[in-house]
């Protein structure tokens, strides 16, 4: 014989603790003197422009400034291949015939190369993230939804 089973309601958690935030969720405080200043001189210049940002341009402001945050971003990246090999072999690299110039057999040429073509892909990745936000907002005023 079966015994009719009784099911057992979904036990709930007593309490439920907030969600905990990680290190990187957290705001940052600066320790030191110059770290203050810094983020009161730049508080001081975005506040401002934050404000005649959004009464210009609405909530497309939101993504004229993540456009610049990237841009500003990614030029920066676009120095660090460089000033390395401004550092570690003295030399600056432009372009692929720059590098033609080099020894053959020298470690600077494959370097060159290496530095351009880095150089040369960060481009791509700058242009792919402008014509994706661009395409996307131009998606979101055809359907109305920005």
């Amino acid at each position: 014989m079966t015994q009719p089973q009784n099911p057992q309601p979904p036990q709930t958690p007593q309490s439920v603790s907030p969600p905990v935030q990680t290190p990187a969720q957290q705001p940052v405080q600066m320790q030191t003197k110059a770290g203050k200043r810094t983020e009161r001189i730049l508080k001081s210049i975005w506040e401002p422009m934050n404000s005649i940002g959004h009464s210009l341009m609405g909530d497309y402001w939101k993504t004229v400034y993540l456009s610049i945050q990237d841009a500003i971003a990614l030029a920066v990246l676009l120095r660090i291949p460089e000033l390395l090999g401004q550092f570690i072999l003295g030399k600056s690299f432009s372009d692929f015939g720059v590098c033609l110039q080099e020894n053959a057999l020298g470690a600077s040429r494959y370097a060159c190369f290496i530095i351009v073509a880095s150089d040369f892909m960060l481009w791509i990745v700058i242009a792919g993230r402008i014509i994706g936000r661009f395409w996307a907002d131009l998606k979101d005023l055809k359907n109305g939804t920005k």
